[in-house]
């Protein structure tokens, strides 16, 4: 938007979301989560003429909500969707990867496994781990920097070295090397994309020779690139 110079405001989920972001000259940034009704009110507070739902795709809520927002308000909505880590049929060549559906059954998986984990899932499903015998031993958290990603795993019970904050994209060798550091055997992770460092999640795996543990998306969204979502705002006749 900043390119096109528009106006434009952004909505993030925490305070932390907005000092990741770029300083563009025509974007606002706010901060803070939102309901369906708070959405409707902002949108028309701000008198906003499209939205476009940049969500994670694991943010399955998050979304219906803002498409509910936007159906009330009569407001276009576009999804902007990142691309799947791996094609199907990419899926089936790629060994020393176990695909879950959702993240209770590769927790399952888990409990019948030996060995330390590392979960880069994200602290909001942390508390899912928990039903692993040994948690507290066996899972390394990577979650991000924030003063609530660190009192979630606090609250559970981890501590020390096996709270690890810091912010992404990773390198292959930066994976690889906090895979050998925590003598982890699984590294469970979303299928977060190439946006999320989803190949080298998968590469650095493979080449400390131990499983990935892939959490599929909750649900099959059909969405646009940015490039896309670019083209089509460019196109609208009410600009």
């Amino acid at each position: 938007m900043d390119a096109l110079r528009e106006d434009a405001l952004v909505s993030v989920a925490t305070e932390y979301g907005g000092e990741v972001l770029p300083d563009f000259s025509s974007v606002r940034v706010r901060w803070g989560r939102m309901n369906q009704q708070e959405m409707e009110e902002l949108i028309r507070k701000e008198k906003i003429q499209a939205v476009i739902d940049a969500t994670h795709p694991y943010a399955a809520e998050v979304t219906r909500q803002i498409q509910g927002a936007c159906r009330e308000t009569g407001i276009p909505l576009v999804r902007c969707l990142r691309r799947e880590g791996l094609q199907e049929d990419q899926k089936k060549k790629k060994t020393g990867i176990k695909w879950f559906s959702d993240l209770k059954s590769g927790i399952c998986w888990l409990e019948s496994q030996e060995g330390n984990i590392l979960a880069v899932t994200g602290s909001k499903e942390l508390a899912e781990y928990a039903a692993l015998s040994r948690f507290q031993e066996r899972v390394f958290a990577r979650v991000l920097p924030t003063v609530q990603a660190m009192e979630t795993c606090r609250s559970l019970g981890l501590a020390g070295r096996h709270i690890i904050g810091i912010q992404g994209p990773f390198s292959v060798g930066l994976n690889r090397a906090m895979i050998e550091e925590y003598n982890c055997r699984f590294l469970v992770t979303k299928d977060s994309g190439p946006e999320g460092g989803m190949a080298e999640k998968l590469e650095a795996a493979a080449l400390a020779g131990i499983t990935a543990v892939v959490i599929g998306r909750p649900a099959r969204e059909s969405g646009m690139t940015v490039d896309e979502v670019m083209d089509w705002y460019g196109r609208q006749t009410w600009r």
